[in-house]
């Protein structure tokens, strides 16, 4: 069954496609998305309409933030990510990846190569850094900024970042074409495709330790895939589109769709464990820990679960949610699309820590 909010997302999905679309002739497009972040010892690094900040996380101060003053033609969609080396990856919506400096957010290099947008945020592996692009290739960069091999081309937008193991032999591309690819991470060639799937995939596909994969589509599907050879494995039907990637804990899936269903699935045979109904459309990945489940529903829920379905606690906020909760040390942070609540900070017990605000000092 539908929620009345359902639509957002649509609407969300629509504007998306129409300015990448817009991109023909060559005209800039200005865009805002929702907030993608990152986090290490210290700081969380969020994303988020014209700027990228560093929040000090221990009580929500701001560190920094890129650019100083507002650039309206430099706008992020695509989440950071972090390096082993101490760099802040984050793409633009103007067709550039930046390499930051997470101390005090000076530019380190910049790669102008794409003719795309980024959406979807970039994979750090130790052979380097695998973006996607809405020019439906995928670039291959190392820690310098420079490009590794000629990048792989799909057959339409990426909006997925990729996935895999850091330091595994490939990197697991999907495409807005329903396909997965396996990329080599030492080579860049290809090492398997997926024959369609069915539908669009827009989430980042989950890997687990023995080797199998999975993935969430538009045809209100997850599929299990062996990440081997690409054979398909099992298929699990929901009530809608699946939008974020699936969360893995020991043998259990976590995910919802945009229905507004969460569901907990046996990694090996697909079989649905348990199913709950706590908000409406969920469009990111969830946050597992040992203790419990953490996801945010589309209408301003961040909602804890215990591995059972148990609800725990939930916090509404004014604003959307979009974007998944991340986990930063003890902390579990939140943003939302309030800008006096931009990211919020809570302990596991649902207890508010602190609220970062644009324009916070």
């Amino acid at each position: 069954m539908k929620t009345k909010n359902f639509p957002q997302t649509i609407l969300i999905l629509l504007f998306i496609a129409i300015a990448l679309s817009a991109c023909a002739g060559g005209d800039r497009v200005v865009a805002s998305g929702w907030a993608g972040i990152a986090a290490d010892e210290e700081a969380a690094y969020l994303a988020y309409n014209t700027q990228v900040y560093a929040i000090n996380l221990a009580n929500g101060n701001l560190i920094w933030r890129y650019p100083a003053e507002p650039d309206a033609q430099v706008t992020f969609y695509s989440p950071p990510a972090l390096t082993e080396d101490g760099q802040l990856i984050v793409g633009g919506y103007d067709n550039v990846l930046y390499s930051l400096n997470p101390q005090n957010g000076q530019v380190n290099w910049t790669f102008e190569g794409a003719e795309g947008r980024y959406v979807g945020g970039p994979h750090v592996t130790k052979s380097g850094i695998y973006v996607p692009s809405t020019d439906h290739k995928v670039y291959a960069i190392d820690f310098n900024g420079q490009q590794l091999h000629d990048a792989h081309i799909t057959e339409a937008e990426i909006w997925a970042t990729p996935g895999g193991a850091t330091d595994g032999k490939y990197v697991f591309v999907a495409s807005m074409d329903h396909r997965i690819y396996a990329i080599n991470a030492q080579t860049g060639s290809l090492s398997w495709v997926t024959n369609g799937l069915g539908g669009a995939i827009v989430g980042t596909p989950a890997l687990s330790e023995d080797g199998q994969l999975y993935i969430g589509t538009f045809a209100k599907e997850m599929i299990a895939l062996n990440a081997e050879n690409g054979v398909e494995l099992w298929r699990f039907p929901t009530q809608d589109w699946v939008w974020g990637g699936p969360a893995l804990l020991d043998d259990t899936l976590y995910f919802g769709d945009l229905s507004g269903a969460f569901f907990a699935v046996d990694r090996q045979s697909g079989v649905q464990k348990w199913q709950i109904q706590p908000g409406n459309s969920v469009v990111d990945t969830p946050l597992v820990t040992g203790e419990a489940i953490y996801l945010t529903a589309e209408n301003g829920l961040l909602i804890s679960v215990s591995p059972e379905g148990v609800n725990r606690w939930q916090k509404q906020f004014e604003g959307n949610t979009y974007a998944g909760p991340v986990a930063a040390g003890d902390l579990i942070l939140v943003s939302t699309s309030q800008p006096e609540a931009l990211l919020v900070a809570f302990d596991s017990n649902g207890v508010q820590k602190w609220t970062f605000s644009d324009g916070a000092e």
